[in-house]
């Protein structure tokens, strides 16, 4: 079922409780950026995804994608991100609410499964929509796009430390493989035996066993 708007979700309760924006600084960066971006375009690109009348309602998209937001431009993970949101009325503004909420909304896991639902391209349009507000508001210029600057320094890398061992093993695998395309016949390629040479020369040399170790190698 299509999702509910944040407004159809509160409680009479509400009427006598003070709005947000009644008690928030209007000038903190996340109050206005709440009110530059354009939410309803993510109403429009996710509401799709959903089936009209069918199963319980959907999440509501503008807090789902807020909390994305704050999740990445904070450096958050899944569980952090719902701790600061209970304890952060901004996070709550830009969410959408207009009540400071002393439960989170919705389960964890139900986040984890829209992201599923919308993807990578979803993700993308997150992206475009923070690129886009930064054009509207005249806060990014043209030059801005010219070049990405991309940091991958913590990113994991699949760099193996080149011990004389692997080298050894590679040496081999090289030389196997210009054989067969020469057309030269092996009586035996040790594939099997040097890679469990490889294998137990790590464990060995992990285990500070070193004689054994040279003996693998």
């Amino acid at each position: 079922m299509r999702p509910k708007s944040l407004a159809e979700t509160g409680s009479q309760g509400d009427l006598f409780r003070a709005h947000l924006d009644q008690v928030l600084n209007r000038e903190h960066p996340l109050c206005v950026l709440a009110n530059q971006m354009d939410w309803s375009i993510f109403e429009q690109e996710f509401g799709p995804l959903y089936v009209e009348g069918f199963g319980r309602p959907g999440l509501p998209i503008r807090l789902v994608v807020g909390l994305h937001y704050l999740k990445y431009a904070y450096n958050e993970s899944d569980e952090s991100v719902v701790e600061r949101f209970l304890e952060n009325p901004y996070w709550q503004y830009f969410c959408g609410f207009e009540y400071f909420q002393h439960e989170f909304p919705l389960d964890p896991s139900s986040w984890v499964r829209w992201r599923r639902r919308v993807g990578s391209k979803g993700m993308e349009k997150l992206l475009k929509e923070t690129v886009e507000t930064g054009k509207r508001e005249g806060l990014m210029k043209a030059r801005h796009l010219e070049r990405v600057n991309v940091d991958t320094t913590v990113q994991e890398k699949a760099v193996a430390f080149p011990t004389d061992a692997r080298l050894y093993h590679k040496m081999r695998r090289a030389l196997v493989r210009v054989a067969k395309r020469e057309g030269i016949e092996l009586r035996q390629s040790f594939g099997r035996l040097s890679k469990r040479a490889l294998q137990m020369q790590g464990r060995y040399s992990h285990a500070r066993q070193m004689k054994r170790a040279k003996r693998e190698t």
